[in-house]
């Protein structure tokens, strides 16, 4: 009897590492990523949709690259004249690079 449920158990935990090793990484979201700057009111000056993406991109790029979270919030906010840095870093790292926080 206890055979079968140790087998049981390493089936189990078998199965459970396969399912996670076959779970999709967490993907980008460019559409989310603008909902939820339009949500927040947080806008780049005088940039079209696609030059926010851009900078959302750099934006997951430079924190990859080993550039602190406030550095890069600072940096967004003297790039682009506007003091909402906090919130576009943090919806790049949510929807454009969610997987910086795991890596």
């Amino acid at each position: 009897m206890d055979s079968i449920l140790r087998n049981a158990a390493l089936l189990a935990g078998a199965l459970s590492a396969a399912v996670l090793a076959c779970a999709p990484i967490a993907a980008a979201s460019t559409g989310s990523f603008l909902d939820e700057l339009n949500t927040n009111n947080v806008w780049l000056p005088l940039k079209s949709s696609a030059e926010v993406i851009d900078a959302g991109y750099q934006t997951c790029s430079e924190l990859k690259g080993g550039t602190s979270v406030l550095d890069e919030m600072t940096a967004v906010e003297q790039r682009y004249h506007f003091d909402q840095g906090a919130l576009f870093v943090s919806a790049a790292t949510t929807h454009l690079c969610p997987d910086f926080a795991a890596g």
